[in-house]
């Protein structure tokens, strides 16, 4: 379920990433006009929200005063939930506080549609005592 000032997916595709690069910035809150909205179905979510926004090129970003909204740019789970979701929602993004006590050698891969790129596995280990609630 969503609540007002719940975190939502936004895209802009190549040909108007320049429209938009000096316009948003992390940590910023702002009001979005004339966008697109798309169910949030793609392989990577960055969000759980099930929608998501596209903007093109009559979108109109304007920057709010960040005490509008209270404001917390991390969503921490516990470890348990990593390994549990690890396999089954591997595309689901979130923040996890531990120690990196172990990594594979970086792999070269082809993705999908041909392109060259890097992976790396790494060893987590739980800092539970530390995540602030």
């Amino acid at each position: 379920m969503s609540f007002p000032g719940d975190r939502i997916h936004a895209t802009v595709c190549k040909p108007r990433l320049e429209l938009f690069r000096n316009k948003i910035k992390e940590h910023v809150v702002y009001s979005i006009q004339n966008f697109i909205v798309k169910l949030n179905n793609g392989k990577v979510k960055t969000t759980p929200h099930k929608y998501k926004l596209n903007f093109y090129t009559k979108t109109v970003v304007a920057v709010l005063p960040i005490e509008t909204f209270s404001f917390n740019p991390f969503e921490f789970r516990p470890f348990h939930e990593l390994e549990k979701n690890g396999s089954t929602d591997g595309n689901l993004l979130f923040d996890y506080i531990g120690d990196v006590v172990g990594k594979d050698e970086i792999k070269g891969l082809i993705t999908r549609i041909g392109d060259e790129t890097k992976r790396i596995t790494f060893q987590l280990e739980d800092l539970e005592q530390c995540l602030l609630l």
